[in-house]
């Protein structure tokens, strides 16, 4: 479990870059909203389909291997993004999908050792942990790396420290010895009532969480400046997140994961809401310092319940453990897609300013609407998340 912490701890170090600035690189040269949408939909479109290779490699390679080699091709992606000049949708949807073939490789490897290295008494601590150094680490990172950004600080020079970063990160796994998993099917043909109701939640949560990975910082980059500010909002909201997180994880029991999920899921839509109303500087503050804390509590709250869920459902059935994270990536995956073409769509009908401003409500609603649904049926908690 220590080797798996440092081995996030180095991939957590790195990810601002992959994720916040990297948004600001294309952003900055290409200053168009659909160039980043078809970066971003290629990436969310190759993970599942990546998770469903690797589960077949899985069968003939040691998972470490596959981890590191996920690794590796995230590193060479976010490289080439910025060495190679680019301009086109084609060329910027060829690029999302080579982060995503690595994103697949790393995530579907990580996911499957967190589940097998963790247990229902320490998962939560150990999640707390891990989203605590994550947003803390950030708040140094993007703060201090969009100010240099901003007095000259190469972004060469910044993805080839996130190389570095994220080879390491994998290689600390690939040293270790971990359990692969048997596998012997992939695909769920016979998904229970519970499990469809399962795939609709993270359908719902991929609805709202795909438009996370661009839209702060583009209002940011749009209405208020510079990736200094980019970097200064962003670490204060890490400084938000990581004390709430860490208090949660250390205080919470399972009970109290259902309604403080429920309780985000309502926070997101009144955010999303007042972003519409009153689309100015100040909202938009409020929307990027709340955004960040919003998608980790979904995703904390949400992650110890689901990892039981699979932990139940594969009891002394140890080969479909990894058909279940397969299973949930891949609706986790349509929901970032569907955002992703939605924002999209009001982006050609009307405009990029448009679109950053309208499409987190829309997405909001059908995802409350979604989960009221689902609660009105009155699932209990295990099935519901």
């Amino acid at each position: 479990m220590r080797q798996l912490l440092i081995s996030f701890f180095l991939y957590s170090t790195a990810y601002p870059i992959i994720s916040i600035f990297i948004n600001a690189y294309i952003w900055r040269n290409n200053n168009n909203l659909s160039s980043l949408v078809f970066f971003r939909m290629g990436q969310f479109m190759m993970v599942p389909i990546i998770f469903y290779i690797n589960g077949l490699l899985l069968k003939k390679f040691k998972i470490n291997k596959l981890y590191f080699f996920g690794s590796v091709v995230i590193s060479v992606s976010v490289v080439l993004i910025v060495f190679i000049k680019n301009n086109t949708l084609l060329g910027f949807l060829i690029m999302g999908v080579l982060l995503g073939a690595g994103t697949g490789f790393y995530w579907s490897n990580r996911n499957y050792l967190t589940i097998k290295e963790t247990d229902e008494k320490n998962r939560s601590y150990f999640l707390g942990l891990l989203f605590s150094y994550a947003t803390l680490v950030g708040l140094v990172v993007t703060f201090s790396v969009g100010w240099l950004i901003v007095f000259g600080l190469s972004y060469q020079l910044l993805v080839t420290a996130a190389f570095v970063l994220i080879t390491m990160s994998g290689f600390m796994v690939l040293k270790n010895s971990f359990s692969t998993p048997k596998i012997k099917k992939l695909l769920i043909n016979r998904p229970s009532a519970a499990w469809q109701k399962k795939r609709l939640v993270h359908l719902g949560l991929g609805l709202v969480e795909g438009l996370s990975f661009f839209i702060p910082s583009l209002l940011i980059l749009s209405l208020l400046g510079n990736e200094g500010i980019l970097g200064t909002l962003t670490a204060l909201s890490s400084i938000l997140s990581a004390v709430l997180i860490y208090y949660y994880g250390r205080k919470s029991k399972i009970g109290d994961h259902k309604k403080y999920f429920i309780f985000f899921v309502i926070v997101n839509f009144v955010l999303s809401l007042l972003l519409a109303l009153f689309f100015q500087k100040y909202v938009v503050i409020l929307f990027t310092l709340l955004n960040g804390l919003i998608i980790n509590f979904l995703w904390l709250t949400a992650m110890p319940l689901v990892m039981k869920n699979i932990d139940l459902d594969s009891f002394n059935r140890e080969e479909i453990r990894f058909s279940y994270i397969f299973d949930s990536e891949i609706f986790l995956n349509i929901g970032r897609v569907s955002g992703c073409l939605l924002c999209l769509f009001i982006a050609f009908e009307f405009n990029d300013l448009f679109a950053l401003r309208y499409s987190p409500l829309i997405l909001a609603v059908i995802q409350f609407f979604l989960f009221v649904t689902l609660e009105k049926k009155s699932l209990p908690v295990k099935t519901l998340i």
